[in-house]
């Protein structure tokens, strides 16, 4: 596959480049030259494949690479998603289940997989993207064969708002053909997403509101500038850049506005509700939540209310609880020790 960048459409670029750089010349983001599709037939197969013959396929399609589940299962570990259900029609991927209890551990083992180097590769932008389309059709495969989706059936994606790019992710495999509804992507009082999504106004030279969850605490998510550019076209992705660079305000029409939010939902939840959500998880289910799977689960029970929206839905989680101790022992009222002991054992 062959890459061009936000701000260059008309160069192309190796997937060697993309997964060693950030962002290309003149400070573009690396999107598909032309997308990769799924057929119905490969799309009905995920169920009958392994989690990792499914992430297989998708890092051939998006590195020219010939990789087998043996060689992905040996370069991630052999059980490095786990699912959980936290309702009847939640359920939560954790991608963390690694020595260093994060996803970014997987996405590097990834690159230096695609890669042959077993060099200390910092992943890049587009490489965390590309995993992550990675895992979400590993995790719908595995929905299917544990009787939790039909096959071939439609889920919600629900991800924090981070850099904007787990959302990127769920919108190219949607885009790619896995049955993904609404992707609902959910920010924390750093709201200026909702307010372009809802409104179609953005303040480019707005100051992010410091909380305890940091990796929502941006203004205006970089990945937006992607967004942009894959719904409306260069000439908007270069007018979008072109405010951010003069910092004003980024407003859209309201046909623009139609296209740049379909299929997806902004929900804003604040700390506080975060908080109490990991408390309420754990009451109703026993899960141990991350603040960010319960800022995503709060925002997924707004969506629902304010839309009647009931299909199965998929919540990505990045990180092991225990990078969030002293938050969520203090929200479930188990010592900080104990609770670090249950983490292990789970």
């Amino acid at each position: 596959m062959l890459y061009v960048t936000t701000r260059i459409s008309d160069d192309a670029f190796t997937a060697h480049r993309v997964l060693t750089e950030d962002r290309g010349p003149e400070g573009g983001l690396y999107v598909p030259m032309r997308d990769p599709l799924y057929t119905r037939q490969q799309i009905l197969a995920l169920g009958e494949k392994t989690f990792s013959e499914n992430v297989a396929d998708v890092m051939n399609l998006l590195f020219q690479t010939d990789l087998d589940g043996w060689a992905v299962e040996f370069a991630i570990g052999r059980y490095p998603l786990r699912m959980a259900a936290i309702s009847a029609k939640v359920a939560v991927a954790e991608l963390w289940h690694n020595p260093q209890w994060q996803f970014e551990r997987l996405a590097r083992n990834l690159s230096r997989l695609v890669l042959k180097s077993d060099e200390d590769i910092s992943s890049s932008c587009w490489m965390l993207i590309g995993a992550r389309i990675a895992m979400l059709f590993g995790a719908y495969g595995e929905l299917v064969h544990a009787g939790q989706l039909e096959a071939g059936g439609t889920l919600d994606v629900v991800v924090p708002s981070f850099d904007l790019s787990p959302a990127m992710a769920a919108w190219f495999a949607r885009r790619w053909g896995l049955p993904i509804g609404n992707i609902v992507v959910c920010c924390n009082e750093n709201n200026q997403l909702w307010g372009l999504l809802r409104h179609g106004q953005l303040r480019t030279d707005a100051v992010a509101i410091r909380t305890g969850l940091g990796k929502c605490d941006h203004a205006v998510p970089p990945d937006l500038e992607r967004l942009v550019y894959c719904t409306l076209g260069a000439a908007e992705a270069k007018r979008y850049c072109e405010i951010c660079r003069k910092g004003g305000s980024y407003i859209l029409q309201d046909a623009q506005l139609d296209r740049l939010r379909q299929g997806i939902w902004v929900s804003v939840v604040s700390q506080h509700r975060t908080e109490a959500m990991i408390s309420g998880i754990y009451k109703s289910s026993g899960y141990i939540a991350e603040p960010y799977t319960a800022l995503c689960y709060s925002g997924l029970m707004d969506y629902r209310a304010q839309t009647g929206e009931s299909r199965p839905a998929l919540i990505l989680s990045e990180e092991s609880p225990a990078f969030y101790l002293d938050m969520v022992s203090g929200c479930l009222g188990i010592p900080r020790k104990v609770l670090k002991e249950r983490i292990d054992r789970s």
